[in-house]
């Protein structure tokens, strides 16, 4: 008789139930043990406390840098708006002032002050007899060649009652 070789294949072990130890295999065995630690209390770690607070600290920080550069980006856009007012108000002004220019030049013609003084106020041109001048009686007085500027008139000067005396 012929005899033909077969595999036998090998049982599949599992590793976490057993380990083999030299030559013979002992099984693992996890026991399941309630821990009761409701009567520890934490004691704070100083290592940890430190890096803590470096954190809040570099958060605190950036908090501070962040808000500081939001604030002045919402101040020059504040400023940016103020600018754009004060333009339109400055053009509005201008165009005000060269209206009012404009109008004072018209106003103050004298062309059209004459026609008002002539047709609304019925004004004439004066006379030459309705002219009066003052100190002009021909050249000015002097005294040894040297012209005088003033002179004391007693009879112009205002009495104790502050009446004037009259020639």
């Amino acid at each position: 008789m012929a005899t033909a070789p077969v595999l036998i294949p090998e049982p599949k072990r599992r590793k976490s139930a057993m380990r083999v130890a030299g030559r013979s295999r002992y099984p693992d065995v996890f026991f399941d043990k309630n821990i009761d630690n409701s009567r520890l209390v934490a004691q704070p770690d100083p290592a940890q406390r430190g890096k803590c607070g470096r954190v809040m600290g570099v958060c605190a920080a950036a908090f501070v840098l962040l808000f500081s550069i939001g604030m002045i980006h919402f101040e020059c856009v504040r400023y940016g708006y103020e600018i754009a007012q004060l333009k339109s108000q400055s053009s509005r002004i201008e165009e005000a002032n060269q209206k009012l220019r404009l109008d004072q030049a018209l106003l103050s013609n004298p062309q059209r002050i004459d026609q008002l003084a002539r047709q609304d106020l019925a004004l004439a041109p004066s006379a030459p007899q309705q002219v009066i001048r003052l100190g002009d009686s021909g050249a000015p007085p002097q005294a040894n060649g040297i012209p005088v500027m003033a002179r004391n008139d007693s009879s112009l000067a205002p009495n104790s009652r502050g009446i004037s005396r009259e020639p």
